[in-house]
């Protein structure tokens, strides 16, 4: 395990450029994700409003299906985790690879604008809820992945265009690991998320 973790330092290191740009991408995207609540025309925030109260009524009265949520969640998660991975085979998957990291941060950001933009004070808490751990987690494996992704389509675009021999068996072991690490991540977060959140939102709202 340590030498795992020396690994992924060493890999932020290397990629430092890369893991900061990603960081700006990550707020920027959250920033958006928050905003975008705001200018959302009454119809629509009463629709966002109806789906959360419904949520946080099934939480607290323990109703909330968890096959129903849970298969779904981790069917999103691995198509997600896949199509980043599949992309970073392909060098013009690049561009592709930021949005898709941009519209996972833009999605966290409206959920936690939500609960705040209805919930006020209260949503504080509940947004802690919503995203510890499972959300943090996520974000960690997601940046990773994406980093190791833009790297490899970045070596393959200077392969391509610089004639640099690489070592693409060896590049595709190493990149198929880091992708099974990722899915044993999020079935774990995926467990958490289905399991440990409701008790948390539950145990917050009994609070108010």
């Amino acid at each position: 395990m340590n030498k795992l973790w020396d690994k992924l330092k060493k890999r932020v290191t290397i990629n430092r450029k890369l893991f900061l740009f990603l960081f700006v991408l990550f707020i920027v995207g959250l920033l958006a994700g928050s905003l975008f609540t705001i200018i959302l025309n009454e119809s629509d925030q009463s629709l966002v409003k109806d789906s959360l109260s419904n949520f946080m009524t099934s939480v607290s009265k323990h109703q909330l299906n968890i096959e129903q949520t849970l298969l779904p969640s981790l069917f999103s998660q691995i198509i997600y985790v896949l199509a980043v991975w599949l992309l970073g085979i392909s060098i013009l998957g690049l561009p592709i690879v930021l949005i898709l990291y941009f519209s996972k941060a833009f999605t966290l950001g409206f959920s936690i604008g939500s609960l705040l933009f209805h919930y006020q004070a209260k949503g504080i808490l509940l947004s802690f809820g919503y995203i510890f751990p499972h959300q943090i987690i996520n974000f960690f494996l997601y940046t990773i992945l994406t980093i190791y992704s833009l790297s490899l389509s970045l070596k393959l675009f200077d392969a391509l265009f610089h004639k640099k021999r690489l070592d693409f068996r060896f590049i595709l072991n190493k990149y198929l690991f880091i992708l099974i690490l990722t899915l044993l991540g999020i079935i774990i977060t995926c467990l958490l998320e289905m399991f440990v959140m409701p008790t948390m939102i539950s145990y917050l709202l009994t609070l108010f």
